[in-house]
C-alpha cells in the first residue's frame, strides 16, 4: 500500500493530537457473542505486540513525534511502545493519557485504553463530560461491560439528541454483553425510534429481535433494511441468518448462496448452522475448520462431529404397569456412516418381562441402513428412507420381520412421516400366543412459524388374528417463550376396531374403540453441558371394550428427559416418566381404579 500524502499525515496527526475525547465516542461496528450472532472478525492488531527498540533517552517531544508517527501509518508496535515509555514519564499529563488512550482504542487494546481514560478521569474530574463516551465505549470493548453499561446509563440520562441515541445504543450493547437479552431490546427499541435513519442502530435493533426469539420482527425489520440499501452483502447475509433461526432453513441458504463466499468463521459458522439444521452435516463439518468463539466450537464438537464419525452406544430401561407387567431391556448397538448421508446401524437387545402370566426372554438382532435424497434448495425437498430387518427368539417362536421408514422435508416448514413395519406384542401371553402385527402409518406436520406446530397422523394397525385398528392423532402446540423454550399445546389420539377380533383374549389390549384428549406443557432447556426436556399433561380417556362396557380414565403424564455432554466423544441421556392414573407415580400393584405405567432408561453413548 502506497503511504499517504502529506497533506493526509498532517490530518491524522492533527486528529490525534488535538481532537476532544467525545469525537472518539461513536461506536465502532462491533459484534457481540450470543448464539445468533455472527463471530466478531479478526482483530486489527495483537494484543500482544512486540515492544520495538528505541532510544529511551530521547527527548519526549522526540518521542512523542515518533509514535505520533507510528499512528499515522498504523504502526502500532512503534507507536504504543513510546506511548507506554512516555506515559512511565508523564504518568500525570492528562493530554498524554488521553492520547495515548486513543492511539491503544485504535490498535484494538481496549481494555488498554480504558485504563488509561480513567487515569485521565482521576486526575481531571472536570473533564467528565469529555472523557466519560470514550471510557464507557473502550470499556465495552474492552470486556467491562457492565462498567459501560454504569457509564451508558449515566451519559443516556445526561444528553439529548445524537448524543443520547448513541449512548442508548452502547447501553444496550453493555447489556447484550451480559446476556440481558429483553432489557437490551427494550434499549434499542428507544434508540431507533428516536433516529430510525441509522442503518447501523436498525440492524442492531433488528439482530436484538432474533435473540430475543422474535423471528419474524427480525426479519421484517432485515427486509426493511434490505430494501433500503439492496447492495449491502452484511444485511442480506443477516436477513438468511434470520431466516435460518425462523426454521425457513432452504431459504436460508438459498439468500447465504447468493452472496459471495463467507468472508471470516462467523459468516462461515452461520451457513454451517444453516446446512445442519436442513440435515446437511456433512456439508457444515468443513465450515467449522476454524471457530473462533465459543458457539461456533459447541456446533462442530459436539453435534455435527457426531453426525459424521462411527458411534457406538448401550441402554438400560425399565417400565412396569398397574397390570404387574415390569419389563427390563438391554440394548447396545454400533454405527457408521458409509457414505455421506447415509448410516448403517447394527443393534442387539436383550428383553426380560415378568408379570402374573409368564417370564418369557427374547434375544434380538436388528440391521438398519439410512439414506438421503435431494437437495434442500430442489424442487422436491429432501428425503430420508429407512429400512430395517429384525430377528428375534422368543422361547419355541423366532419371528423374522422387516420395516421401512421415510422422513421427507418438502419445503420450510413442512415434514411427513411415513412407516410400513411388523411389530410383535411383547406382554407374556401375547407372545405365548405369538401376536405380531402390521402397521401402515402416515404423519404431517407443519410449522407456519416457529410459535406454533401443527400437526396430525393416520395409521392401520392389522393383528395377524384379523383384528383390524384404525387410529388417527392430532397436535396443536404454541410456543410461548423462546429462552427457554416453553409451549402449551393440545392433542389427541383415538381409533377404532373395523373388523375381526371379537372378544377372544389373547394378552393384548383390544377394546373395540378408544378416545384420548390431552392438554400439556412443554419445557426445553440448554445449560451446557446440560439439556433437558420436561412435559406434563392432564387428560381424558373414553373406552368402549370388546363387550360392549364402557369406562372412563385420567390418562396424565409427565416426562423427563436429561442429557449430559461429558466430551466430545462421550454424552448420557437419562428419559423417565409415567402416566396415566396418578400420573404412574401410585405405589403398589393392581389395588386402586385407573391404568398406569411408569418407565426409567439410561444411555451412553459414544463416538469414535
Amino acid at each position: 500500500m502506497n503511504r499517504p500524502s502529506r497533506l493526509a499525515s498532517a490530518v491524522v496527526l492533527a486528529l490525534l493530537a488535538l481532537a476532544p475525547p467525545a469525537a472518539f465516542a461513536q461506536p465502532l461496528e462491533r459484534t457481540s457473542a450470543p448464539a445468533h450472532t455472527q463471530a466478531q472478525a479478526p482483530k486489527l492488531a495483537s494484543t500482544e505486540a512486540p515492544r520495538a527498540s528505541f532510544d529511551l533517552n530521547a527527548p519526549s517531544t522526540v518521542l512523542r513525534a515518533e509514535a505520533r508517527a507510528a499512528a499515522e501509518r498504523r504502526d502500532w508496535a512503534e507507536a504504543l511502545a513510546r506511548f507506554e515509555w512516555l506515559v512511565r514519564r508523564h504518568g500525570d499529563d492528562v493530554e498524554l493519557l488521553i492520547e495515548s488512550a486513543r492511539v491503544h482504542g485504535y490498535a484494538d487494546r481496549n481494555a488498554e485504553a480504558a485504563a488509561l481514560y480513567r487515569r485521565a478521569l482521576a486526575l481531571s474530574p472536570e473533564r467528565r463530560a469529555d472523557l466519560a463516551p470514550s471510557l464507557a465505549w473502550q470499556s465495552l470493548w474492552g470486556g467491562a461491560p457492565a462498567q459501560a453499561e454504569v457509564l451508558f446509563a449515566e451519559l443516556a440520562d445526561a444528553r439529548t439528541g445524537r448524543a443520547r441515541v448513541e449512548a442508548l445504543d452502547g447501553l444496550a450493547q453493555a447489556l447484550q454483553a451480559q446476556g440481558r437479552q429483553a432489557l437490551a431490546l427494550q434499549v434499542f427499541r428507544e434508540a431507533h425510534a428516536l433516529a430510525p435513519g441509522d442503518l447501523r442502530l436498525h440492524r442492531r435493533y433488528a439482530m436484538s429481535l432474533l435473540w430475543n426469539g422474535d423471528e419474524a420482527g427480525a426479519i421484517g425489520e432485515l427486509e426493511a433494511l434490505v430494501a433500503r440499501v439492496p447492495g449491502d452483502r452484511d444485511l442480506a447475509w443477516a436477513l438468511a441468518n434470520a431466516r435460518n433461526f425462523n426454521g425457513q432453513h432452504r431459504a436460508a441458504l438459498r439468500g447465504f448462496l447468493a452472496q459471495a463466499a463467507p468472508t471470516h468463521p462467523g459468516e462461515r459458522a452461520d451457513l454451517a448452522r444453516a446446512w445442519r439444521w436442513a440435515g446437511y452435516e456433512d456439508r457444515a463439518w468443513p465450515l467449522l475448520a476454524d471457530p473462533t468463539d465459543v458457539e461456533s466450537a459447541w456446533l462442530r464438537d459436539y453435534r455435527v462431529r457426531r453426525e459424521l464419525r462411527p458411534f457406538g452406544y448401550a441402554t438400560a430401561e425399565h417400565a412396569e404397569d398397574r397390570d404387574e407387567l415390569v419389563t427390563d431391556a438391554l440394548v447396545v448397538g454400533a454405527g457408521w456412516h458409509p457414505d455421506a448421508g447415509s448410516t448403517v446401524e447394527l443393534q442387539a437387545r436383550r428383553l426380560r418381562m415378568d408379570d402374573p402370566h409368564g417370564r418369557p426372554r427374547s434375544t434380538q438382532f436388528q440391521a438398519a441402513y439410512g439414506w438421503r435424497l435431494g437437495e434442500p434448495g430442489g424442487r422436491h425437498g429432501s428425503w430420508w428412507p429407512t429400512v430395517a430387518v429384525r430377528a428375534a427368539h422368543f422361547p419355541g417362536w423366532n419371528p423374522v420381520a422387516a420395516s421401512a421408514r421415510l422422513r421427507w422435508l418438502p419445503d420450510d416448514g413442512w415434514r411427513v412421516d411415513a412407516e410400513a413395519g411388523r411389530e410383535f406384542v411383547e406382554v407374556p401371553r401375547a407372545v405365548a400366543h405369538r401376536v405380531h402385527v402390521d402397521v401402515l402409518s402416515a404423519g404431517i406436520e407443519r410449522r407456519p412459524d416457529p410459535q406454533w406446530v401443527l400437526a396430525g397422523s393416520l395409521a392401520t394397525l392389522r393383528f395377524d388374528d384379523g383384528s383390524t385398528r384404525v387410529r388417527a392423532g392430532g397436535r396443536v402446540e404454541r410456543r410461548i417463550w423462546a429462552r427457554p423454550h416453553v409451549a402449551v399445546g393440545a392433542e389427541f389420539n383415538a381409533f377404532e376396531r373395523s373388523d375381526g377380533g371379537g372378544p377372544v383374549d389373547r394378552g393384548y389390549w383390544n377394546p373395540q374403540r378408544y378416545r384420548e384428549g390431552r392438554i400439556y406443557a412443554v419445557m426445553i432447556h440448554e445449560i451446557r453441558p446440560l439439556d433437558f426436556r420436561l412435559r406434563v399433561g392432564a387428560g381424558s380417556a373414553r373406552e368402549t371394550d370388546a363387550w360392549g362396557q364402557r369406562s372412563h380414565g385420567r390418562p396424565h403424564l409427565w416426562e423427563l428427559g436429561v442429557g449430559l455432554d461429558l466430551a466430545p466423544d462421550v454424552r448420557l441421556e437419562l428419559s423417565a416418566g409415567g402416566s396415566g392414573q396418578g400420573m404412574g407415580l401410585a405405589s403398589g400393584s393392581s389395588s386402586g381404579a385407573g391404568y398406569w405405567r411408569r418407565y426409567a432408561s439410561l444411555t451412553a453413548r459414544v463416538w469414535f
